[in-house]
């Protein structure tokens, strides 16, 4: 995917959703499930493990996003992935760089196997 900037053209690289997950599967030795939620105000794409039921979320300035079951109850366990509108592109995930170079998802930074996988993975 190109993306322009007003002084020239930069790359931004992209995976896919399946290639993330298995990468999330890999890391974390589950099962993972992507589940995709919206609201008045946005949608998120989550990767979860099959015992958290989810029914909404709100995000909260404090505390970021905030996870509800069907009962209404705060979802306490912890979400391996969240991925907002702002971090997709045409369906696919953008992997961010930062200043040195790296290669960032989710805000964390990508060992060289990391990227290598999931490259191999397209």
């Amino acid at each position: 995917m190109l993306k322009k900037v007003l002084g020239g053209i930069t790359m931004e690289e992209t995976i896919s959703l399946h290639a993330l997950k298995a990468f999330i599967e890999k890391k974390m030795k589950k099962k993972i499930l992507v589940k995709v939620m919206w609201n008045d105000h946005e949608k998120v794409t989550l990767f979860i493990t099959p015992n958290i039921k989810i029914n909404s979320f709100i995000y909260d300035d404090k505390e970021a996003y905030l996870f509800y079951d069907h009962e209404g109850k705060l979802i306490k366990n912890e979400i391996p992935c969240i991925l907002t509108e702002r971090e997709l592109a045409d369906g696919k995930v953008i992997l961010r760089k930062t200043k040195g170079g790296k290669t960032m998802i989710y805000n964390l930074p990508l060992s060289n196997e990391d990227v290598i996988f999931l490259r191999e993975f397209q």
